[in-house]
């Protein structure tokens, strides 16, 4: 639920507010204690918003908590954490007011999953070290090569060789069980193999000694013989298992069943579930894991691109940090945790709406300085990426046989060439997905931006990275300057407490959109119009809405 006017008006209040911390303690099953009266300090969270190319960067905290009575005391019979699977449980941090009605009310600041149990006997004190849900992506990987990919000799073999690593092939290799039968026996040369799946069916035979390679059916290994013959009936068996691969697929709907493991359109579990993640699929704005609305904006802002729609697959072992890295990188977007613990899914194209807030000096900004560095800049980049969609045997590299250069000849000019390279693993049938990356991402960083940090109070509790914002502050000469949210920090334990934030304007923040539009009735049968696209109908969306940079806000976001 949103926060009531009575909340707002007290973030907004600049003294005589009773700002309060609450921390409760949740355990796997769900059961939540309030475990405020044992709070001593911490509880201070940071979000952070990576620069070109965006990047994932999990969030930690810690709490410290009072344990004169043994209340974490865990082997304790009256702790709380008594017999109690804690780590991995959670520490969910609110702040609230008690408003003038005398009743308490709370926001959601930050929700994390306890990693650590530090106990300090000396001065009666626990810290709980807490991790964002970002750490469970952070050093895992996709597509861990199963077990069952193995091949196992026949309990009743005689020949005592053996089978090499099955070697399998992204859009080809589906999950089906083998069985491979000795048919002529023999030394390597001479023996050959049935080779039959529970699918593809025979596609044998397999010569003992010699590669045996069948790209149809997406398999590759050799049989060797040993120091005793093959013979008749002598077997191995096996399954394969199709990679994690998506075919003409928008980029966030990618990202979606890599945390789920469901198909987004289907809402069924994927043919490779088992090799991704396996967060909440719930598509709605219960999903406990990924903030589903966010996912669904994401996605309609892809598809406003129409360039997005991606194949390409996850080969084994696949650092998951790296493959979603490489994604957000073409979306020059992030994935990060949301004050609610929730993960969230950002991308990187003009949208239409206003800015959340101003924060101005006359209010309650207390400090701000800002910085400009050309180490920063962007304005020379090579992409070398996938053109033709030709997918190699897992145990060859993916050929980048496409090359796309961009440079910013004034930014060259002005700052000397800073370039950059990536290397993108995906296929388009028109490449535009790189063309539309690199000019964006040249276009956005080709001038030092402007890094306004500052701090202020209270009223930053709805904030959160990548919002859009204004500052005003009289001594800097800053006048509603807009800019996107890159840091937050939030000091719970501090008095008043203090919110940090970093404002980022890149080179793109000022440019303007609008559309001719009217709210009034012409008579054509397609009105009323609205004068805000945000509540226009798709009808109305045909027009065009024209506003300014003044108060009122305008009926576009300035960009």
């Amino acid at each position: 639920m949103p926060p009531s006017t009575a909340f707002i008006g007290e973030m907004e209040r600049k003294r005589g507010s009773q700002p309060r911390t609450k921390i409760e303690f949740i355990t796997k099953a769900g059961v939540t204690t309030d475990i405020s009266p044992w709070f001593l300090l911490g509880a201070n969270l940071e979000q952070v918003k990576e620069r070109a190319p965006d990047e994932i960067q999990a969030g930690q905290f810690d709490i410290v908590l009072s344990n004169h009575d043994d209340k974490f005391s865990e082997y304790k019979a009256t702790s709380l954490l008594y017999g109690v699977d804690y780590h991995g449980a959670r520490i969910r941090i609110l702040q609230g007011f008690i408003l003038p009605d005398g009743t308490e009310e709370y926001l959601v600041q930050g929700v994390g999953f306890i990693d650590q149990l530090i106990t300090d006997p000396k001065t009666s004190k626990v810290t709980l070290r807490c991790r964002d849900r970002l750490w469970r992506i952070m050093d895992s990987k996709l597509h861990v090569k199963p077990v069952l990919e193995e091949g196992l000799a026949g309990g009743t073999n005689v020949g005592n060789g053996f089978i090499t690593e099955i070697v399998t092939k992204p859009f080809s290799t589906v999950n089906q069980n083998w069985v491979l039968t000795c048919t002529l026996g023999g030394a390597d040369g001479v023996a050959t193999f049935s080779v039959v799946g529970s699918i593809s069916g025979s596609i044998g035979p397999a010569t003992s000694g010699t590669e045996f390679s069948h790209s149809a059916s997406g398999i590759k290994f050799t049989i060797k013989a040993g120091s005793i013959n093959w013979v008749l009936g002598d077997a191995f068996t096996f399954s394969t298992y199709k990679h994690p691969q998506w075919s003409v697929v928008n980029a966030g709907k990618i990202i979606w069943s890599i945390l789920t493991g469901y198909n987004w359109d289907t809402n069924t579990v994927e043919d490779w579930a088992g090799l991704v993640f396996n967060f909440d699929r719930t598509k709605t704005s219960a999903n406990v894991d990924l903030d589903y609305d966010s996912f669904v904006q994401a996605i309609s802002d892809i598809n406003t691109v129409g360039v997005f729609n991606l194949t390409g697959y996850a080969n084994y072992d696949t650092d998951a940090i790296a493959f979603l890295q490489e994604l957000l990188t073409l979306l020059l977007g992030s994935l990060y945790t949301g004050a609610d613990g929730r993960i969230k899914l950002k991308v990187y194209i003009p949208t239409f709406g206003g800015f959340t807030r101003t924060f101005t000096d006359a209010d309650k900004v207390t400090s701000l300085n800002y910085n400009r560095s050309i180490d920063e800049v962007i304005n020379s980049l090579v992409v070398n990426y996938v053109a033709t969609a030709t997918w190699p045997f897992s145990d060859s590299e993916v050929k980048l046989d496409g090359a796309h250069i961009k440079k910013d000849a004034a930014s060259i000019t002005s700052y000397k060439e800073l370039g950059v390279s990536f290397q993108i693993h995906w296929w388009t049938s028109s490449g535009l997905h790189v063309q539309d990356f690199a000019n964006k991402l040249v276009a956005r960083y080709k001038d030092p931006p402007l890094n306004i940090q500052f701090d202020t109070g209270m009223d930053a509790l709805e904030t959160e990275i990548g919002e859009y914002i204004g500052i005003t502050d009289t001594k800097c000469g800053l006048n509603a300057i807009l800019g996107e949210v890159a840091m937050i920090r939030k000091q719970f334990d501090k008095r008043p407490t203090t919110i940090s934030m970093i404002l980022r304007r890149d080179s793109q923040v000022g440019q303007q959109f609008g559309w001719i539009g009217s709210e009034v009735d012409e008579g054509d049968g397609e009105s009323p119009q609205n004068d805000d696209y945000d509540l226009a109908s798709v009808q109305d969306r045909r027009f065009a809405y024209f506003g300014n940079s003044g108060a009122p806000p305008p009926d576009y976001r300035i960009f």
